[in-house]
């Protein structure tokens, strides 16, 4: 066990009192280099993230090494959140209080322990889609407005997600859904232990570009493009339970998978196209009807395997192509509409 499985019961040095610690959720994707607790203080519940250093001390490391660059990788993510939150950015996860704590009875080195405290949250929206609210339109659309408009606002930061899946999509009472874990974001102009990644994310949710291991040299494309195809990913697992990413790749003949191919992406875009267009012929009847064409849309749109070709229509070629804000305008006038639809149909 690492010193990171060892701070139940703990009192952290700012007061926190570590109370119980939470099992990994099976269904989950999140948390590999993590481990996480409930921490109580002055009556108030908060989530703490607790960052696992178990690699540094793996035979053949060079233990200092590993330290410093897992350290390097929590004061980024640290420093990344207290950026979102002097914005006072209102849909991302913010840390409310960070530090670091001593295991007892082990060495000064591999007992050390770096945490970050968040306020806590009623769950994921992988685990808050349970058999009532699965495929809810409702909720869905509310979801998917408050993920675009967290994205948007970090964008406007010029910082980057690119790991924005279910497990990072957290729910508070409203319900409001925020952007939560930025240990693999980007920031243009300040560098990232994990820049040097193809796929900085889960690469079972990554961009196919990625996947075929095309790197774009500007910081946009590559990293903010990134996000546009999560996000449509989101809105095909909210509104239908598809991972596009799974799919795209199931579609494809196993020659043509990013595993075996020799070629380059723009060899492979003919066959990316050809399974995406099969993608959404699945898709399209599991959607709601009466959202279906606006959500098939946005899919579309943000998920399409061109990367010169993803974002909405009025912005392709243009500085505003990768930018969310029509998209959290059309989700904001959704909503309403749906909700007059279903007060409408309840009427009647």
């Amino acid at each position: 066990m690492s010193a990171a499985d060892k701070l139940q019961s703990l009192d952290l040095p700012n007061g926190w009192k570590v109370v119980r610690h939470l099992a990994r959720n099976p269904n989950g994707t999140g948390g590999t280099f993590s481990q996480s607790y409930v921490v109580e203080k002055d009556g108030k519940e908060g989530f703490l993230k607790a960052f696992d250093f178990w690699q540094a001390f793996e035979a053949g490391v060079d233990t200092s090494e590993a330290i410093q660059i897992l350290t390097s990788a929590y004061n980024y993510e640290r420093e990344v959140l207290a950026h979102c939150g002097d914005r006072g950015l209102s849909n991302v996860v913010l840390a409310i209080d960070h530090g670091s704590v001593q295991v007892p009875d082990m060495g000064a080195m591999e007992g050390r322990v770096f945490y970050l405290i968040f306020e806590m949250a009623a769950g994921d929206v992988r685990v808050q889609m349970d058999v009532k609210k699965a495929f809810d339109a409702v909720w869905c659309v509310a979801a998917l407005r408050d993920i675009s408009l967290g994205l948007w606002q970090v964008h406007r930061e010029m910082i980057a997600h690119q790991d924005a899946k279910p497990s990072n999509v957290l729910t508070y009472a409203g319900p409001v859904f925020k952007v939560a874990d930025f240990g693999r974001s980007s920031r243009r102009g300040r560098p990232a232990p994990h820049d040097h990644l193809a796929v900085a994310g889960d690469g079972g949710y990554a961009p196919p570009e990625l996947l075929y291991g095309f790197v774009h040299p500007e910081f946009i494309p590559r990293r903010v493009g990134c996000d546009l195809y999560m996000l449509g990913n989101l809105a095909a697992f909210l509104f239908s339970g598809v991972n596009m990413t799974a799919r795209l790749l199931a579609h494809l003949d196993p020659q043509q998978h990013p595993d075996n191919w020799n070629g380059t992406y723009e060899g492979a875009l003919p066959y990316l196209s050809n399974a995406f267009t099969s993608v959404l012929k699945e898709l399209q009847p599991l959607i709601d009807e009466r959202i279906r064409s606006e959500v098939m849309d946005l899919i579309r749109q943000l998920c399409d395997p061109n990367l010169s070709q993803r974002g909405h229509p009025r912005g392709l070629g243009r500085h505003s192509q990768y930018s969310l804000e029509r998209y959290v305008s059309q989700l904001d006038l959704l909503a309403k509409k749906l909700a007059i639809r279903i007060r409408i149909e309840k009427a009647a």
